[in-house]
């Protein structure tokens, strides 16, 4: 059951369903797909997203 609440959070390529890998840093967290498909960059301090879709 806990596997299925964690599964809800993991976010995936759209194009590829490759689990996406994450950073953080002070200003931002970044998710990437491994193959470069896909880019998240989130700033929580400015309340803003960019994606970037190859």
């Amino acid at each position: 059951m806990l596997g299925f609440f964690r599964s809800l959070f993991v976010d995936y390529c759209p194009e590829c369903n490759e689990r996406l890998t994450c950073s953080n840093d002070f200003l931002c967290c970044t998710k990437i797909c491994p193959y470069g498909h896909y880019k998240e960059e989130i700033y929580s301090l400015l309340g803003v997203r960019f994606v970037y879709k190859d």
